[in-house]
């Protein structure tokens, strides 16, 4: 009789059947060693499989350069003491995901490189075949094909900033390219900064000039008016002074806008000459770094080759340049048309001048002379004033060329990546040869799991409920 009680058997308290387990791990191998055929094809189906894929999937690379940026409020303030500057504005930092990322600045900078042509030529194979497919289907334009391009390179690009550096990279399918962009987009930032560092200062210095002529020519005019006043009141013939000739408001206002493109053309003249100097020096580093570079390696070396791109990158015209130039030369057209304006109208001046002087002289000698000195006093008031503008602005534009490399230096320049960042080869290659052992083995297993036959001794003992007492060797 069987009685009820607590267990006896210590297998009863597992919660795993061990024994179980161990059969199976028994089975698996036993039917590795059985279906090795079947085991071999699928891991060499799987690593093939993983190898053609790395062939043909698209690599990405990546570049970065750096720049160490560091706020200059020594030499600003030695140079003109009362200058005074908000915090913010002095940050070498500010908007430079804006400058690098803005939409102008990356079409510039596919014009460049030809980026849509290279695009075209480097892609692979199968994305040639997406790409025609998808050209068969929405036949997109030009216009389509910049913008998309455009939205790519954003999203491709990353600038970041702390707050002593900037750090501009990108991911890209081809490494020299990838290079050419960094590369060109790092020069381009340079320039803009200068431009708006140092080239507005000389900008401003060319309209101060111009409205400092201006003031000199109305102060000779006033000693000149003086010395008329004070001659006709000596000789007592006050009606012999001619007073000033009436002039008609259009042609006034056709002197006064020649006179203020006049000005804007001076101050990109100067700007042009500014961002040209900046140029040349960046230049002079960059042969001076590829004499380094060459004492050292031979002309066939990558970072000889690097210097050598670079310095045919900066002999190109940059889109600021292009920019500089295309205003001047809309500015001098529009200086030539108001000046061709004004000598035809110059006739019709003059006999409205000669009128106006037959006309008898409203004002008494002593009161014209009066008024001549003080419009002159006026008038050097004013041109003191501007006199000390003028000095100032100078001495911020010397101070701003000299502190501008040391606001920005590269610490970091691009290198031509040597290995791709995606695919991760040694990664992928070592998850191929692991998911191809697990899948001979399943293959294996399922291989013998659907013969319907009986393999293992612990099968018939779990099938019959029989115990084996004995097993013969295979003939």
């Amino acid at each position: 009789m069987k009685t009820h009680g607590p267990p006896t058997d210590p297998d009863e308290f597992q919660l795993v059947d061990m024994k179980q387990l161990r059969q199976w791990a028994q089975f698996v191998l036993h039917s590795l060693r059985r279906r090795k055929w079947v085991a071999l094809a699928a891991w060499v189906l799987m690593v093939g499989g993983t190898l053609a894929l790395l062939a043909i999937l698209p690599r990405t690379y990546q570049v970065e350069a750096q720049l160490l940026t560091q706020r200059n409020t020594v030499m600003p303030s030695l140079g003109n003491p009362g200058r005074t500057v908000p915090t913010d504005a002095n940050n070498p930092t500010r908007a430079a995901a804006e400058t690098v990322l803005g939409h102008d600045n990356l079409l510039a900078l596919m014009k460049q490189t030809d980026l849509l042509n290279h695009w075209d030529r480097s892609r692979t194979p199968v994305l040639r075949l997406k790409d025609w497919l998808v050209k068969s289907v929405t036949n997109p334009s030009e216009e389509d094909r910049v913008n998309s391009m455009v939205d790519f390179l954003q999203t491709r690009f990353n600038v970041t900033t702390t707050e002593s550096t900037i750090t501009i990279g990108i991911e890209w399918p081809d490494a020299q390219m990838a290079y050419t962009l960094v590369d060109n987009a790092l020069q381009n930032f340079l320039e803009q900064r200068h431009s708006a560092e140092v080239s507005s200062i000389a900008e401003t210095i060319a309209i101060l000039e111009s409205h400092a002529s201006e003031l000199r020519e109305q102060i000779d005019t006033a000693v000149e008016d003086l010395k008329q006043s004070q001659g006709s009141s000596g000789r007592g013939t006050p009606a012999a002074t001619p007073p000033s000739p009436r002039r008609d408001p259009a042609q006034e206002a056709l002197k006064t806008r020649a006179a203020e493109v006049k000005v804007l053309l001076e101050a990109k003249r100067r700007a042009i000459k500014e961002l040209d100097d900046f140029r040349r020096r960046r230049l002079g580093e960059l042969q001076a770094e590829l004499a380094q570079k060459r004492a050292v390696y031979a002309d066939a070396h990558p970072a000889v080759a690097q210097v050598l791109q670079s310095i045919a990158a900066l002999q190109e015209s940059s889109p600021q340049m292009q920019a500089l130039r295309t205003e001047e030369q809309d500015l001098q057209r529009e200086y030539e048309k108001l000046s061709q304006r004004r000598s035809e109208a110059a006739g019709t001046e003059r006999s409205v001048e000669v009128a106006s002087r037959r006309r008898p002289d409203p004002l008494e000698p002593d009161v014209q002379g009066e008024y001549s000195r003080t419009r002159l006093r006026f008038a050097m008031e004013k041109y003191d004033t501007l006199l000390d503008r003028l000095n100032s602005a100078r001495i911020e534009l010397d101070t701003a060329r000299a502190a501008f490399k040391y606001r920005y230096s590269i610490v970091r320049p691009p290198q031509l990546p040597k290995r791709a960042l995606k695919p991760k080869v040694p990664v992928v290659l070592g998850g191929a040869v692991l998911g191809a052992t697990v899948l001979a083995l399943i293959a294996a297993v399922l291989a013998d799991l659907r013969s319907g036959r009986i393999l293992e001794t612990w099968q018939v003992e779990r099938t019959l409920g029989l115990e084996v007492l004995g097993q013969l060797p295979r003939p």
